[in-house]
């Protein structure tokens, strides 16, 4: 097998450090340390459980995209639009912009590094 780019290391790197992100939050939500969360057990059962369930599907599409599948590089490039979408639906804070930047930079990165994922049906772009 081909050895990766960097530039796709640093990829995958940063879709397990969104991992990490979303466990934390899932961690904090369900110790009830979240400051603007309403006290209600289902509202928290629920944020804690999506945030769990958004670090699962980061982890398998990491895996995915190390076996370099289309289908995992296509889920990926959608699962970081939408978790970049909703992030900035939100109130826009520090947080938030941690959060949009570890789903922006490997989202970048992998349109840059699409022909690798791809395999040889796509030619990279050379700027011409």
């Amino acid at each position: 097998m081909t050895r990766p780019p960097v530039s796709v290391t640093v990829t995958i790197g940063l879709i397990l450090v969104n991992a990490i992100v979303w466990i934390a939050f899932a961690v904090i939500v369900a110790a009830r340390m979240h400051p603007s969360l309403p006290a209600g057990d289902l509202v928290r059962v629920i944020m804690a459980s999506l945030a769990l369930l958004a670090a699962a599907v980061l982890v398998f599409l990491s895996i995915m995209l190390r076996r370099r599948s289309r289908w995992g590089y296509i889920l990926t490039v959608a699962a970081l639009i939408l978790l970049a979408a909703l992030t900035i639906a939100d109130e826009v804070g520090l947080a938030d912009l941690v959060v949009l930047a570890i789903a922006v930079i490997p989202l970048s990165l992998l349109i840059k590094d699409r022909a690798w994922y791809l395999g040889s049906s796509v030619k990279p772009s050379n700027g011409q």
